[in-house]
């Protein structure tokens, strides 16, 4: 019973041992043949230049962005550096707002009611605060009253 016990676990072993040395032989020969042609000359990764932020903007310009070079890469960091910008200098909030023509009555008319709107959160606010009890203190020459 314990010899086939023994026997079992060695050939166990060995196959452990057989597969281990296996792979690393195969990832040694991997490594080894990945980067050389068949010349034996060591083929070099095509270098990339990342572009920074400076190499999009324009000097003075907040309206537009350049795109340095054709690659679809670049003119997606563009096109993000370009939203950036106009949501900085709200030019796109203006061209918004001058989507329609408005009335300058209707322009007036709806600056007074945000206004009102204003006022009234905010003596909605104080009343929450102060409650009905309001305390005024006032200095006379008997004292304070």
């Amino acid at each position: 019973m314990a010899y086939n016990f023994y026997m079992s676990f060695f050939l166990f072993i060995l196959i452990l041992i057989k597969r281990l040395t296996k792979n690393q032989s195969m990832q040694k020969n991997f490594k080894n043949n990945r980067n050389q042609n068949r010349d034996g000359n060591y083929k070099k990764r095509p270098f990339k230049k990342r572009h920074t932020r400076a190499d999009f903007y324009i000097a003075g310009n907040p309206d537009g962005v350049k795109v340095p070079d054709s690659d679809s890469f670049t003119l997606e960091k563009a096109l993000k550096y370009l939203k950036r910008q106009l949501k900085d200098s709200e030019k796109l909030f203006l061209y918004k707002n001058k989507r329609y023509y408005e009335k300058p009555s209707q322009v007036r008319k709806v600056k007074m009611e945000r206004a009102v709107a204003m006022q009234r959160r905010e003596d909605a606010i104080q009343r929450r605060m102060y409650g009905k009890n309001n305390c005024w203190l006032v200095m006379t020459k008997d004292g304070a009253k």
